[in-house]
């Protein structure tokens, strides 16, 4: 069946009974009706008018969130489109229309002059048919607390403390540095920190330069107790290792601790022992934890993405985006971290690829030469080396997934 009949608008109040019928037929979690209604009416990254449907007449067949956000990529805050809560009627199933709906908030996410659109994939390969990136992976440890140094728990006791109502700008100020530090944390609204703030399960240590925000978990009570670390943002290393002690410090009731940390992290090469009495298999003697993909991203407009992030290195070259039905040459000039886009001045040298490697290169993480080694990208030595000291950036490790 065609997609031209389908028109595009924003939800309101009205239609919530049949979002909520999509999204358990697509969502099959333990969320119930009323924590899925909230989900859509006081979501702290946006509201009802960023929740996209698509109809057929008058049904409801298709629907999505488009958050107006930003995030920090190369010191620089970028807007972007976050993409969430894809969920297609399941009597309309394979018929295209959850392709439409996303071009559809491509169209608009362009229009607003976004940088690039975001998601959380279902399905890798279904995202990369329309244009997506994938980006750098996580290591998320799983680690017995003995397994932290005993100096980092000496640390804390000098430097940790438990977070006060009154430290609510040092835990948002912190934030903000770290967040520029790194590549895809969210710049926060007021209210999303009201609700990251209130959360009655989520504990808070603090430290001059830094927090930790974590939650306990148990299967069952009586079972074992897991601490799952929500983020540990720290200033210096001293203040992270502080930190991290304070976690240690909760061995005697705390069985593991669950964290994650960006592929380039060397953490887990101090640990000592940090599956603990965890037992292994003939193939895998000692698993720390796992590694976990990150989002895809989406560029629609070339110069826009490559003149909204920040860059760690000045210098210039072109690059080539090509595709089934496009070649687009552009020559990019970087001064004291910013780029400006023109047209390709022609040379010889220059960096080629599509625009999902591109994205993925410029936002998610992958350096150019690994991208030459995958296949993915064309350049010569020199570009290359030249391309990964201007395009450079920290592993892509979100802490708000969407």
């Amino acid at each position: 069946m065609s997609t031209e009949d389908l028109r595009f608008r924003p939800a309101t109040a009205e239609d919530l009974d049949r979002v909520l019928e999509l999204h358990f037929a697509a969502f099959t979690d333990d969320r119930s009706a009323t924590e899925r209604r909230r989900n859509f009416t006081a979501n702290p990254l946006g509201s009802l008018a960023d929740f996209v449907l698509a109809l057929r007449g008058e049904d409801i067949v298709a629907q999505a969130f488009l958050f107006p956000l930003e995030a920090w990529f190369g010191g620089r805050a970028v807007r972007l489109g976050a993409i969430a809560s894809l969920a297609t009627a399941p009597e309309v199933r394979g018929q295209g229309i959850a392709t439409a709906l996303l071009q559809h908030l491509h169209v608009t996410s362009d229009v607003r002059g976004d940088a690039l659109t975001m998601l959380y994939a279902f399905r890798h390969r279904f995202y990369a048919r329309l244009g997506y990136g994938t980006t750098s992976s996580r290591k998320r440890l799983a680690i017995d607390p003995a397994a932290i140094p005993g100096a980092w728990r000496t640390l804390a006791r000098t430097r940790v403390r438990r977070a006060r109502s009154e430290d609510k700008d040092l835990i948002k100020r912190a934030y903000v540095r770290a967040a520029s530090r790194t590549s895809g944390w969210l710049t926060r609204t007021d209210a999303f920190w009201d609700r990251h703030l209130s959360r009655e399960r989520r504990q808070f240590l603090v430290a001059d330069s830094g927090y930790v925000a974590f939650q306990l978990r148990q299967s069952e009570a009586h079972a074992a107790t897991t601490l799952a670390v929500d983020e540990l943002v720290a200033d210096d290393d001293v203040t992270r290792c502080a930190l991290l002690g304070s976690l240690a410090a909760m061995r005697d009731q705390v069985a593991e601790i669950e964290l994650e940390i960006d592929a380039n992290d060397p953490l887990e090469l101090v640990l000592l022992d940090p599956d603990g009495r965890r037992f292994g298999t003939d193939a895998v003697e000692h698993d720390l934890g796992t590694i976990v993909g990150g989002p895809m991203l989406r560029i629609e407009d070339v110069p826009r993405a490559l003149e909204a992030r920040g860059y760690p290195a000045d210098g210039a070259l072109d690059v080539v985006v090509h595709g089934a039905a496009e070649e687009l040459a552009v020559s990019v000039r970087v001064r004291d971290g910013r780029a400006e886009v023109a047209a390709a001045r022609g040379a010889a040298a220059a960096l080629r690829t599509t625009r999902a490697t591109l994205a993925s290169v410029l936002y998610g993480g992958l350096r150019a030469s690994d991208a030459a080694r995958l296949g993915l990208l064309d350049a010569d030595a020199r570009t290359l080396a030249r391309a990964d000291a201007i395009f450079a950036l920290p592993p892509i490790a979100p802490v708000d997934p969407f």
